[in-house]
């Protein structure tokens, strides 16, 4: 079994402001370090990337600072190291987007990237504690995929949803939000519908329903792996529940990227949070496999 590759380096804890997604992804990677590739040589490829999805004014705040109310608008203080942040954790989604879509057939089918704070910044702002929309731009990156976005975060992933409408990508790009409530919802239509669950049964029966969606029409993916379900939803819940994703993307033969999505230390404590993104990666490494 192949050993999963998580995209991460130390440019995505860059911003001065300690916050829980801003920190998370340090204190996981020093639990994995044989599992570390440095994603630093997409960078350019995420900045050009970034200007496709975000729009350029937003873009320019989140390198310089201003205007100051558009380059805070994810909610946390600006300086240099938030578009450092953004840059390279976006860089990382590419990077493993690139690595499970590769034509070798010994190239890993799933792959991680140590990223949070995405699904609810907007074309033109940040939102929620989210600066760059990762799973937009990795969408609207890979032309002519249709990509499934599963967002298991508690919160529903009303920024992806608006960008993929605002970018006209959202006929192959569909999205399922399971979540624990409706902060951030959207309008829904046929390719993109919000399940709200909040206990276990329910949670789990909801799971299996959006997974069955899941068939060889789709190229890719996207999986925003949420922890902060809990404690709604237990942290043996949402392991089973990272399993069955795996397990399915594997059965189908359908490349995944995984990111961290939410987690905070609001009800729990840093090792009980990283813990929980470790399972996910735990069962991502279970289900790895080079012939998808």
């Amino acid at each position: 079994m192949n050993t999963v590759p998580i995209f991460y380096n130390d440019k995505y804890v860059a911003p001065v402001t300690d916050f829980d997604t801003l920190r998370k992804s340090a204190e996981i990677a020093e639990r994995i370090p044989e599992m570390l590739v440095d994603p630093a040589c997409m960078v350019e490829e995420a900045t050009k990337q970034i200007l496709n999805a975000h729009s350029r004014e937003y873009v320019k705040a989140l390198q310089t600072g201003d205007p100051g109310y558009l380059s805070e608008t994810n909610g946390f203080n600006w300086d240099e190291g938030v578009w450092e942040m953004a840059v390279n954790s976006t860089a990382g989604v590419l990077a493993a987007c690139k690595t499970v879509l590769s034509p070798d057939i010994s190239a890993p089918k799933i792959a991680g990237s140590l990223s949070s704070g995405l699904h609810h910044a907007r074309t033109g702002s940040g939102s929620g504690y989210c600066t760059v929309n990762g799973l937009a731009v990795a969408a609207n990156s890979f032309k002519n995929l249709n990509i499934m976005i599963l967002d298991f975060d508690a919160h529903c992933g009303g920024g992806t949803v608006n960008m993929l409408r605002d970018l006209g990508i959202d006929h192959r790009v569909s999205q399922y939000d399971l979540s624990t409530n409706m902060f951030d919802g959207y309008d829904e239509d046929e390719n993109h519908m919000i399940s709200v669950a909040d206990n276990n049964e329910n949670y789990r029966g909801k799971v299996l329903k959006i997974l069955s969606k899941i068939d060889t029409f789709y190229d890719l993916v996207l999986y925003n792996a949420g922890t902060d379900p809990y404690p709604k939803i237990s942290h043996g819940i949402l392991k089973e529940r990272d399993e069955l994703v795996f397990e399915t993307c594997s059965a189908q033969q359908i490349p995944c990227v995984f990111v961290l999505a939410g987690g905070y230390t609001f009800s729990q404590d840093m090792n009980s949070l990283v813990n929980s993104h470790l399972n996910t990666i735990k069962s991502a490494n279970r289900f790895s496999s080079s012939t998808i």
